[in-house]
């Protein structure tokens, strides 16, 4: 990928990843100098992912976005290990059963504010959840 391609493609992916327009984009990347960081650093930058790239700008802009992400992750091994304990499933498939759950939209929501719980709250969430449906 040329270094002119690899502008042009993190100021699309920026763009669609903030809700902007390329061209507003484009002034906030040239204000900041970040079209000069990316040809300086073309070689370092070029091949990492998209999702790190967006991060990277955004840390470079001093932009906070709020997730919980990192907490979620945190606490979703111990409520797997609830659940495949609880039901007699292996880790994998509790795992499964959770993400396929209505649960895990609430779960992946950060306005709910389940991060905030305990994995313990949460896989009784699971565990109510699971009673519902079996009496459907």
């Amino acid at each position: 990928m040329s270094k002119l391609s690899f502008k042009t493609f993190c100021i699309e992916h920026y763009a669609e990843y903030t809700n902007q327009a390329g061209n507003e984009i484009y002034q906030e990347f040239k204000r900041a100098g970040l079209l000069n960081l990316l040809d300086e650093d073309y070689d370092d930058l070029h091949g990492m992912s998209i999702e790190w790239l967006l991060q990277y700008f955004d840390r470079y802009l001093g932009v906070e976005k709020e997730t919980h992400s990192t907490v979620r992750a945190l606490i979703l091994p111990d409520i797997i290990k609830y659940i495949a304990e609880e039901f007699d499933w292996t880790e994998d498939e509790a795992l499964d059963r959770f993400y396929n759950s209505r649960l895990a939209i609430s779960f992946a929501d950060d306005e709910m504010g389940l991060y905030g719980q305990s994995p313990l709250f949460i896989a009784s969430l699971f565990r109510q959840e699971m009673a519902i449906k079996s009496k459907i």
